[in-house]
Formats: C-alpha cells, sequence, structure tokens
C-alpha cells in the first residue's frame, strides 16, 4: 500500500509540474495574442481631403505683397470618417498635393509658400519660388513634425483650421489652389 500511495502521489506532482509550465505558456499566449486581436477589430483606409484657397488679391503693388488666408480641413468630408467618427484610433497624413487653375494674369511668383496649422503656428507642408501657372497634383515639400501635430488635430476633432501663408512678388493676383491631404484613417470596428 504504501507503493501505491507512492506512485499516486507521484503522479499528482508530476500532472503539477506539468500543469504550471502549461498554464503559464497559455497566458503568455493569451496576454501576447490580445494585442492581435485589438489590431484585427481595426479596419483602415485612406481618403483624400480637399481643401481649396481662391486667392483675389485686388491690390496693385508691383513691389510684392505678403498674403495669408485661413481655411477648414474637415475630415468629415469623408463618409467613412462619419461612419467610424467615434471609433477612429489614428489619423496619418501620407502626402499633399496641390493644383493651380483659374490663373489672371500669368508670371506672378509665390514665395516662402507655406501650409500651417493654424492655431499653432506649425508648419505642415512648404512651398518656395512657385510660378503662378496651371499645374494638376504636384507634391508639397512635408514637415514630419507639422504632418503629427494636424494628424493629432484631425483625431481630437476632425477638423483643423490651415493657414496659406507666402508672398506674391506682384499683385494684383488671382487663382485658385485646390489641395489634397492624402490620408490614412483607422478605426476599431467594434
Amino acid at each position: 500500500m504504501y507503493f501505491a500511495g507512492y506512485k499516486a502521489h507521484t503522479k499528482i506532482k508530476m500532472r503539477r509540474q506539468h500543469v504550471l509550465p502549461i498554464a503559464i505558456l497559455l497566458t503568455l499566449c493569451t496576454l501576447s495574442s490580445c494585442s492581435l486581436f485589438d489590431k484585427m477589430d481595426d479596419i483602415s483606409f485612406d481618403t483624400e481631403l480637399p481643401l481649396e484657397f481662391v486667392i483675389d488679391e485686388q491690390d496693385n503693388n508691383s513691389n510684392g505683397k505678403d498674403y495669408s488666408t485661413v481655411k477648414t480641413l474637415d475630415a468629415t468630408y469623408d463618409p467613412e470618417v462619419i461612419k467610424y467618427a467615434n471609433k477612429i484610433k489614428e489619423f496619418k497624413i501620407n502626402k499633399i498635393t496641390y493644383s493651380i487653375s483659374a490663373v489672371t494674369p500669368n508670371g506672378v511668383t509665390f514665395s516662402n509658400g507655406k501650409l500651417i496649422v493654424s492655431s499653432s503656428n506649425r508648419t505642415i507642408a512648404l512651398a518656395n519660388n512657385i510660378s503662378i501657372a496651371s499645374v494638376s497634383n504636384v507634391e508639397l515639400t512635408k514637415d514630419p513634425g507639422g504632418f503629427n501635430e494636424l494628424a493629432s488635430m484631425l483625431l481630437a476633432n476632425k477638423q483643423a483650421d490651415v493657414k496659406l501663408d507666402g508672398r506674391f512678388n506682384s499683385t494684383p493676383i488671382k487663382f485658385t489652389v485646390s489641395c489634397k491631404f492624402y490620408v490614412t484613417v483607422t478605426a476599431n470596428t467594434l
């Protein structure tokens, strides 16, 4: 009987030895897969957010003129952003392009051109010495810190005021600048 009891006790002890590593392994797998499950619930989509500036500077100044105007970039322009508005986890600005149209007169240059987060005066993108002429989908030089700040504002408010700032070498000048903000949106689907 002593032998049988010893054998049973040893079996139980061995089972405990196997149970503990298995429990630890299962716990680690569960904890590491939580982040996988969290990402599995996410949806990402790309969108193009438009922002249009209509410039109509009528002052007659052959020596040039500083120019600045503010418009609101509204992420809710995209129906998908509206659909996931309360579940959005991240906005990522990938690039910004601009197109120029309806130029009158030709031959004016825009220097020190910037798109700026209006509330903080943080530069988002740059364009220097642009000849104001009809062009399509020209990519602006990005400022990574400005892209991140704009993305944070879109996450918090779904909109941000953006300032176009620079200097014309002469005026009058009239044209339209159509910007496109290429954005990746990540939202939780649950």
